[in-house]
């Protein structure tokens, strides 16, 4: 189900791990006495759906919310988000200072717009699942990114390094996707990151060569840019 008003009120249901509820401007504080009055647990915002805010400081109000979900914003401000000490799921995206993440050691997903202010993300103990978009530093290396070794799943999409050098030892992980990764040329040594991994699924990543030698042994048939391994 899409984004949809539900009386006064813009609603999504199939958001990530709880149904929110829609941030718009000119009803701020209505916006966020529902929150309050209905216990939703969940909140989201962009500017095609009224969203104007600078800051994030109203998240102070609802320090109970576990699910943030903002894109297509210009914030001045992030440091509302640190009222949340029990955020489990995040997404905010463009534009936006850097975050610490080690402020939210429950939060178990991660939509993450690559920003190189952050830090503490490795720091997660409970992180799960990573997507990251427009990774592209200038080394166009994965060395420094910093991942916690809880990660079950991540997904890059625009990532720039040509191969997997840098990924540190991932031992939990199960699900590798890779998009529009434009100059990755190999997967060599991703048996060594990722021993356990089960799912590999790449997309639009036209330059690889896959040695299926390089690959865990307990993986299932790879699919590589539309092609299934055999």
């Amino acid at each position: 189900m899409p984004i949809q008003r539900e009386g006064q009120f813009l609603r999504f249901h199939n958001l990530g791990i709880t149904s929110s509820l829609g941030i718009e401007s000119t009803q701020l504080q209505a916006c966020l006495a529902e929150v309050r009055a209905a216990g939703l647990k969940g909140v989201f915002g962009c500017p095609g759906f009224d969203f104007r805010e600078e800051t994030l400081d109203f998240l102070r109000e609802l320090p109970w919310v576990e699910q943030v979900w903002f894109w297509d914003v210009n914030l001045k401000s992030v440091e509302g988000l640190y009222a949340l000490p029990h955020l489990r799921y995040f997404g905010v995206h463009e534009r936006r200072p850097g975050l610490d993440f080690a402020h939210f050691p429950e939060l178990e997903t991660v939509v993450w717009f690559h920003n190189p202010k952050d830090k503490g993300l490795a720091a997660l103990p409970r992180l799960t699942k990573l997507h990251v978009w427009h990774y592209k530093p200038k080394e166009k290396s994965f060395a420094g990114l910093g991942l916690p070794t809880s990660l079950e799943r991540l997904e890059f999409t625009w990532a720039n390094p040509h191969t997997l050098e840098g990924l540190p030892l991932l031992p939990n992980l199960r699900r590798l996707e890779l998009h529009h990764c434009r100059n990755l040329l190999s997967l060599d040594g991703l048996a060594g990151i990722a021993p356990g991994l089960r799912e590999l699924v790449v997309t639009s990543c036209n330059k690889l060569a896959v040695d299926l030698t390089q690959l865990p042994a307990g993986l299932g048939l790879p699919v590589i840019n539309g092609r299934q391994l055999v």
